[in-house]
This record gives C-alpha cells, sequence and structure tokens, in this order.
C-alpha cells in the first residue's frame, strides 16, 4: 500500500494506491491525525480509488473508530471509494460519534462537499447509528459487565452490535481500539425482545448472558490483524 500527500489551498489530499492492508490504513490515519492538527488543518480528502480489494466489515468499523481518535478536530473529512465497494460502515461509526465523516463515489462530489461551508444537517442515518433499539440496549444492559467500563456499543443499520474500547496505550496493543465484538440477534430473538414489555425484555436478554460470555472465550483485544468476535445470539 503506498500513499502520497499534497497540500491543496484549502485541504489536506491523500491519495492511497495499491492492495489494501488495513494496519498501515489505521497507522496512516493516526500519523495524518497529528499532522493536521500540527498544521491547523481543517479538511481532509482521502481517495481510495486505487486501492485494491476490499476493506473486511472489521477493518471499516476500526477505520471509523480510528477516524473518531485522531481527526475529531477536522471539521470536514471526505473520503472517495469504488462504487462497488460503498458500505457507509465507517462513516456511520465516525459520525454516530460527531466526527464529520462523508463518504462518495466522485472526487469531484467529494470535493464540492468538503469546501462547502452549508452547516450540515443532522442525518437519520447517523442517529440511527447513536441510538440504540430497545432490543439491542436491553442486551447491552445485560452483558455490558464482561466489556471494560469504557467499552462502546454502537447499532450499525443492519442490525448488528459492535462493540469496542479504547485501549489507552497497552504496550502490547497495535491498534488504539480493541478488536470490535459484533453481536448478532437471530430473527426469533429480536422478535421476541421487540414485543416483550419492559420487565419480559430485560429477563430475555439477562438470559442471553451465558451465550455471549461463551462466545467471549479465546477473543483477544489486541490482536495485531484487524479482526472481529462475531457472536450469534438466540
Amino acid at each position: 500500500m503506498q500513499f502520497e500527500i499534497a497540500r491543496r489551498a484549502d485541504f489536506v489530499d491523500v491519495t492511497v494506491t495499491g492492495p489494501i492492508d488495513v494496519p498501515p490504513l489505521l497507522h496512516l490515519i493516526q500519523r495524518l491525525g497529528d499532522f493536521t492538527r500540527e498544521s491547523g488543518d481543517t479538511r481532509l480528502l482521502f481517495d481510495l480509488l486505487g486501492m485494491e480489494g476490499e476493506v473486511p466489515f472489521t477493518g471499516q468499523i476500526q477505520t471509523g473508530e480510528q477516524v473518531v481518535l485522531s481527526m475529531s478536530h477536522l471539521q470536514r473529512i471526505a473520503s472517495v471509494v469504488p462504487r462497488d465497494r460503498l458500505t457507509r460502515t465507517s462513516e456511520k461509526v465516525a459520525r454516530a460519534q460527531g466526527v464529520k465523516l462523508q463518504i462518495f463515489v466522485s472526487r469531484p462530489a467529494a470535493v464540492g462537499w468538503l469546501l462547502d461551508d452549508a452547516p450540515l444537517a443532522p442525518e437519520s442515518s447517523a442517529l440511527d447509528v447513536i441510538r440504540l433499539g430497545p432490543a439491542h440496549e436491553a442486551i447491552w444492559d445485560a452483558t455490558r459487565h464482561l466489556f471494560p467500563p469504557n467499552a462502546q456499543a454502537i447499532q450499525l443499520p443492519n442490525g448488528t452490535l459492535a462493540i469496542s474500547w479504547p485501549l489507552d496505550g497497552a504496550p502490547q496493543g497495535v491498534h488504539e481500539m480493541a478488536a470490535p465484538v459484533t453481536v448478532r440477534l437471530e430473527p426469533e430473538l429480536l422478535q421476541h425482545l421487540q414485543h416483550a414489555d419492559e420487565e419480559q425484555r430485560e429477563r430475555i436478554a439477562v438470559r442471553q448472558e451465558a451465550v455471549l460470555r461463551a462466545g467471549l472465550m479465546g477473543y483477544d483485544p489486541l490482536t495485531p490483524v484487524p479482526q472481529a468476535r462475531v457472536i450469534v445470539l438466540g
């Protein structure tokens, strides 16, 4: 993976080419965060049209989290990807935590948005990620004690509950965030939770704690290769 950084009149222009490799990409985001903070930059463009391969789902989550950790000082961050790789997962993760990242499939559209000074309206897709639905909130309330106190859970539009947390400079850690734990609710369980009253929902969720606990066996938050632990409940 190669990258080229150019300073334009109003933004920092980063072009990334070659085979996709998530750990170097996360490191690049961290370094660019330091660079733009020290230089007083406010806008940045990632041109990923020349990257080869696909970023795995867990890598998309970690990319969004790394943007939050390293680039929250920027006013706008635009990323351009090939149309067939557009998922918006990293965008939703970043926007859920207040960072203005937006993904495009056209470089001119990305630059136009990047340089636009109009106020940004709240996006329903971002709000959907911030707010856990009653079913997912019940599962998180019943199982959050299995994770560090600073762990965060977000609900993606596909219904996946994604959980991760800052590693706070752990000496063995390669990345700043723990490898995500993703929790998927089977349709029958989801339906039971959605139709239950609050007390029933809590009892159903508590019964899933042992399943999630067992699913975490062998999980390593410090794994050097971004790899999510997928746990299915139901």
